[in-house]
């Protein structure tokens, strides 16, 4: 071969010899030999030399390609899982130039391209491909051997819990064998002292006595265990019931009962409606008449029992409404909670201590039931929040009815918006009268507007309480007049075009602070009629997701070490020091890093550690989410101000100075970040004071103190942040900009403001007044004719009734907006005393404070659920009746149907008609027997709570019951001590007859000595069981340390890689969870060899104990391994396009990489190399070039050679063996 390839190359000066390829092909091992020292950079098109040697050759290249394709196919699997390995070999560089093409290069030579990966980037991925192929490797064995020990584990554990129920009966069957050995020396030693020398001889005198105590107690334990037995069940019943009406259970129930009944509505007959025509004609008309009277009376009854039904579920619906607002705890004040408690107490103590101690807890609770000043307190409180709060209301009712209604005053302001729109489109200049006008209007609203912030800023910690004449709060009339100023803006007839940039840029700032006043308001609302009350109901219920978050809250604000407050004056501090530039002191970083520690935690407080949402993490997410509005709007106000670039003459005028005065400096960055920390501060301060407020209100249903917060309270942690917000970053910033407004329309009417500022006298102050420049600019205005009095005058008229009608419309909102609110509070109070009632009601009627809420829900329930087994009754024997008829009329029919054929359609029809009311007639008699069954237990429920004569049998009850366990405890104490454990075991023995047998003691003797001949043989038979299992233990622990041994070499392939893939961003995270949790299973593992040293009951236990955590977690350690493989896939295998080059398109040669191209080196390198595995692997499956079809090896070589042979793929021989792949 060498020969001949020398005899067509004998110039090796020629165009390909830059990169002499050298083929050689060997048909025995089918191999392909290339030698390449060198890497080529400068690509052609044209055919290369060897070409020729190729074609004289084919015949065995192509065999030597087939055999290699097909041996490579039959190891496919072995050879994919190399290449895998391969591909990512920190040997081998796949970096992909901007060509698109791939350089290989072996021994770290440089490869075609010149920027190359870092040992950091190399380590990481070699670490993770070399974990994937070991796991890969040893799924099998490693599935394989979890699947070993979870079988052994569960035999030894079946056999340890045999070891352990065998260790039990030994030792109890050597207690009792001690026992009777006892016995027969007690009875030896009075058989040794002589006939009634002994005090063993008075057992039979003593035996009547001991029988009657015995029988006594056992009597009594019967009676109480009966009573224990009926409270449980009857407690496990109501919490069924109740369960039912949680779900979806009444709504099926509706909808069953629709679905039965959907016939009778859609117009179906009756069901003797068929045969009324047959029986008539037969001469039975009295029959006629007896099925219209039953269908009749069957239809009422139905119709009724049907209206029962809804009146039932509608109480048992308002019912659990009701107690899912009351306290977790309540259920537990209930007696058959605390006769089942004190029953099984006395059980468990069968003393008459024990009893003394349950009288006693009788008693106390029978006092409480009966005296609770707290809840009358409470109710009385509450009650007069409720009736101020409806005065309230009434009062704005009587407001709102003088009022116009809202759709009028739209139709007004329309009206009043035609008339200006219609004036701009008339009369000339009437664009500039109303620019004009409206900038009058800026004028005087800002004026006010700034009266009113300064004032709000003077009030500086007072500004909470900061009222406004009518006695609303300051916030409702900085909401209104910013409003009113965007709306003013809004009117001006100004394009959106760049000759107005500066204006849109103004009046952003304006709208988007309108929208930060607007969402401090929505706030307060939404707080006030969401958060307030949803909180409130999942305190007084004792929601126990809600108290979880707040019990994190206040952890989370108390683990800091310094409190909120405190770090937010050490912050407030700090302001003018970074505003000044001055140097600040070292302690603020500790409070900085404070802050950071309390945001982290709280982002996970809000995040969550679980999947699941719960009710109170919804609740704070929600509460949280009102705050995050307002963040994001104050952010975007700051980038605003900084986009904006005034004239600096405009900023010496009064009002923008003055409005600078109180505004913040919130432009600064540093300023900006502060604020954001102290509200941050503030937002937690204010959650935690309102929960901690509202659950000290709502411990006053269960506790015994009485706190009554009113709104003003309870609103106060909300609105100090409002005026907080509103002082430290908003105040200033709207009136400013109005007055920058103001400039620029006076501007754009053609005034020189910045002319006029600059020759105006500015005085000591420093400031131009506004009001002046405005005078000065309408007399020019005037005098330029640049619009007439007489337009003036109409444009001021026209905007003054757009403003008349735009006040009143928001007059009627805010009256609206103040009832809504009432209405929250009216509604969360009538609720809070409902409950109250509820749970207090005896002890609330003699206050006469509140309605007897439980005693009319029994009433109205007793009644409903009498007149439900009434008709369920009344329906059952008139369907009883109906049936009789139907029999009758079905035999008559049968008897027809011979003699006239048209009577078998009207016997189908019948029967037909006959199955439909069946079906719902049992529809309806099994929705009333479960109605009926929860109703019964509901008010069996109620009744033993209130004061009724269930209540009172009840208490009788267990009154006589308690006082039978107590005299047989008192009479069973006194007999025991006279009498010695064995004594009492030998008594035990004794029956009447024996006790009067004169030879009893030798009886006794017999008895004991048979009884242990028997524990002996017992015993023995147990301890060679034992013995056996101890046998059977041995080998299956000796199997399982063996499999212990097989996973720790398993698990020694990858320890390392694991180790290092704690270090990998990306796997850090599962990859510590991993390590811990293995940790903490090999360490139970390892302990389980060591305790089970030898068989112990102590030793057995633990080992019982270790093997079953081992069980719980072996899948979840087998499978998380596995699963760090797939944590982070690479990327997605991508064919590989680059089968030419990328210059060939444009012409031009290779291209520098790109600084993108650069950074993304990692991601093109995954692609192309996978691209490249999976370019093999669709060979090796004969699926290439068409996935879509299998080709044998022979169709594959040929196009391969085809391919080859092409001058348009030629040349890219010269680049390695990749791109053919």
């Amino acid at each position: 071969m060498s020969d001949l390839f020398a005899t067509f190359f004998p110039d090796k000066k020629s165009l390909s010899d830059f990169h002499m390829i050298f083929i050689a092909s060997q048909d025995i091992c089918s191999l392909i030999l290339a030698w390449d020292d060198f890497d080529l950079t400068t690509h052609d098109k044209s055919p290369l030399y060897y070409v020729q040697i190729h074609r004289k050759v084919l015949g065995i290249f192509r065999l030597a390609c087939e055999n290699v394709l097909k041996t490579m196919r039959k190891g496919k699997e072995t050879l994919l899982t190399l290449l895998e390995a391969f591909v990512y070999d920190p040997l081998i560089d796949w970096t992909v130039g901007g060509e698109v093409l791939a350089g290989s290069t072996f021994g770290n030579i440089p490869s075609v391209n010149n920027i190359k990966q870092s040992r950091k980037d190399l380590e990481k991925e070699v670490t993770i491909s070399m974990f994937n192929v070991r796991c890969t490797e040893m799924k099998i064995e490693w599935n394989g051997n979890k699947n070993d020990i979870l079988k052994e584990i569960a035999v030894i554990l079946d056999k340890l819990q045999r070891w352990l129920e065998t260790d039990l009966l030994i030792s109890e069957q050597e207690d009792a064998l001690q026992d009777l050995h006892q016995q027969m020396a007690l009875v030896k030693e009075a058989e040794a002292h002589g006939t009634n020398k002994h005090p063993l001889y008075t057992l039979p005198a003593r035996f009547d006595a001991y029988r009657n105590a015995r029988d006594a107690l056992r009597s009594a334990e019967c009676d109480l265990r009966r009573l224990a037995a009926d409270c449980e069940t009857h407690l496990l019943t109501y919490g069924d019931c109740t369960s039912a009406l949680d779900g979806q259970e009444p709504l099926n129930w509706l909808t069953e009962l629709r679905a039965a009944f959907a016939e009778d509505s859609s117009g179906a007959i009756d069901v003797f409606d068929l045969v009324k025509e047959f029986l008539h004609n037969a001469g039975k008309d009295d029959v006629v008449t007896r099925c219209e009277e039953s269908e009749t009376e069957v239809s009422q009854l139905t119709q009724h029992h049907h209206a029962s039904i809804q009146k039932c579920l509608q109480l048992l619906q308002e019912y659990k409404t009701l107690t899912s607002q009351c306290p977790k705890s309540y259920p537990d004040t209930h007696r058959a909670c605390a006769y089942l408690k004190w029953t099984n107490y006395m059980l468990e103590h069968e003393s008459a201590v024990a009893c003394d101690l349950v009288y006693e807890n009788f008693h106390k609770f029978l006092e409480a039931l009966n005296q609770s000043k707290h809840a009358a307190s409470f109710a009385v409180a509450l009650d007069a929040l409720f009736k101020e709060t409806v005065t309230q209301i009434n009062k704005l009712y009587e407001d709102l009815s003088g009022a116009s209604d809202v759709q009028t005053l739209d139709k007004l302001y329309a009206a009043a918006a035609s008339g200006i729109s219609t004036f701009l489109g008339c009369e000339k200049n009437a664009d500039s009268a109303i620019k004009f006008v409206i900038a009058s209007e800026l004028l005087v609203l800002n004026r006010n507007f700034l009266t009113l912030e300064t004032a709000a800023h003077r009030s500086g910690e007072w500004l909470i309480t900061l009222t406004t004449r009518d006695g609303d709060w300051f916030l409702d009339d900085l909401v209104l007049n910013s409003s009113r100023a965007v709306e003013l803006i809004n009117n001006l007839p100004l394009p959106c075009t760049e000759d107005h940039m500066l204006f849109y840029q103004i009046f952003n700032c304006v709208r988007i602070s309108n929208n930060i006043y607007k969402g401090l308001q929505e706030l307060y609302f939404n707080f006030h009629t969401i958060i307030l009350p949803e909180s409130m109901k999942k305190l007084q219920s004792e929601d126990l997701s809600l108290l979880q978050i707040m019990s994190e809250l206040n952890k989370l604000l108390l683990s800091v070490g310094i409190s909120v407050p405190d770090m937010i004056v050490q912050m407030v501090k700090i302001l003018p020091c970074l505003l000044m530039q001055m140097e600040i002191s070292p302690s603020f970083d500790f409070v900085l890093e404070r802050v950071a520690k309390l945001k982290t935690g709280f982002l996970s407080l809000i995040n969550g550690q679980t999947e699941t949402l719960t009710s109170g993490r919804m609740l704070l997410m929600g509460f949280n989410g009102l705050f995050e509005k307002l963040t994001m709007e104050w952010n975007n106000l700051t980038n605003s101000l900084s986009s904006i670039n005034l004239p600096n003459s405009w900023k010496k005028i009064d009002q923008v100075k003055d409005a600078k005065h109180i505004s913040p400096h919130i432009c600064n960055p540093k300023i900006h970040s502060l604020l954001e920390d102290i509200f941050l501060l503030k937002r937690l301060q204010a959650m935690s004071d309102f929960f901690n407020l509202s659950h000290e209100m709502c411990q006053s249903f269960t506790a015994t103190t009485s706190v009554a917060y009113n709104d003003d309270q309870l609103l106060k942690p909300i609105r100090q942040f409002i005026a907080d917000f509103i002082s430290r970053q908003l105040l200033g910033i709207t009136t400013e900009h109005i007055a920058y407004t103001v400039c620029y329309l006076l501007q754009n009417l053609g005034f020189d403001v910045v002319e006029e500022i600059e020759q105006k006298d500015i005085g000591a102050e420093h400031k131009v007044p506004l009001d002046d420049l405005y005078h000065k600019a309408g007399s020019i205005f005037l005098k330029q004719s640049l619009f007439s009095q007489n337009a003036l005058s109409q444009a001021s008229t026209l905007e003054s009734n757009r403003k008349h009608a735009w006040v009143k419309i928001q007059e009627t909102k805010k009256l609206q907006q103040k009832i809504t609110l009432l209405q929250s509070t009216q509604l969360r109070l009538h609720t809070q005393i409902t409950v109250l009632n509820f749970m207090y009601e005896e002890n609330l009627a003699p206050f006469n404070v509140c309605n007897p809420v439980r005693s009319k829900f029994i009433i109205d329930l007793k009644s409903e659920f009498s007149t439900l087994k009434l008709l369920d009754e009344k329906l059952r024997q008139a369907a009883d009746k109906q049936q009789t008829l139907i029999e009758k009329a079905h035999q008559r029919l049968n008897w027809a149907k011979g003699a006239n054929p048209e009577v078998a359609e009207i016997s189908t029809a019948f029967e037909n008609t006959v199955k439909i009311k069946d079906n719902q007639l049992k529809t309806l008699e099994k929705i009333s027997a479960r109605i009926s069954h929860i109703c019964g237990v509901i008010l069996r429920h109620e009744l033993w709570r209130s004061h009724s004569l269930e209540s009172k049998t009840l208490d009788k009850s267990f009154l006589s019951t308690f006082e039978k366990w107590r005299l047989a405890c008192q009479y069973n104490s006194i007999k025991n001590d006279a009498l010695t454990p064995t004594e009492e075991s030998i008594m035990g023995l004794l029956t009447k007859e024996l006790a009067e047998d004169p030879e009893w003691l030798d009886k006794i003797s017999e008895k004991i000595t048979t009884l242990i001949t028997k524990a002996q043989n017992k015993l023995i038979d147990e301890k060679t069981n034992l013995f056996a299992i101890n046998d059977s233990i041995t080998p299956k622990m000796e199997t399982l340390k063996d499999l212990y041994g097989v996973h720790c070499r398993l698990m020694g392939e990858v320890k390392n890689l694991v180790k290092s893939m704690t270090k990998i961003e990306n796997y850090a995270s599962n990859t510590h969870q991993f390590v811990m949790e293995y940790k903490e299973y090999m360490d139970r593992f390892a302990l389980v060899f060591q305790k089970f040293k030898e068989y112990r009951r102590d030793s057995v236990n633990k080992t019982v104990d270790l093997l079953t955590y081992i069980n719980a977690h072996t899948d979840k350690i087998y499978a998380d391994l596995l699963a760090l493989e797939g944590a982070k896939k690479r990327m997605g295998l991508v064919r590989q396009d680059g089968m030419c080059l990328e210059s060939e398109v444009d012409g031009k040669g290779p291209q520098k990489q790109d600084s993108a191209t650069a950074t993304t080196r990692e991601q093109q390198r995954n692609a192309y190399a996978m691209g490249v595995w999976r370019r093999v692997k669709l060979k090796l499956e004969g699926k290439d070039p068409d996935p879509g079809r299998k080709y044998s090896a022979q169709e594959q070589v040929d196009y391969v050679i085809r391919e080859a042979t092409s001058l348009d793929n030629l040349a890219l021989l010269y680049e390695g063996w990749t791109p053919w792949v």
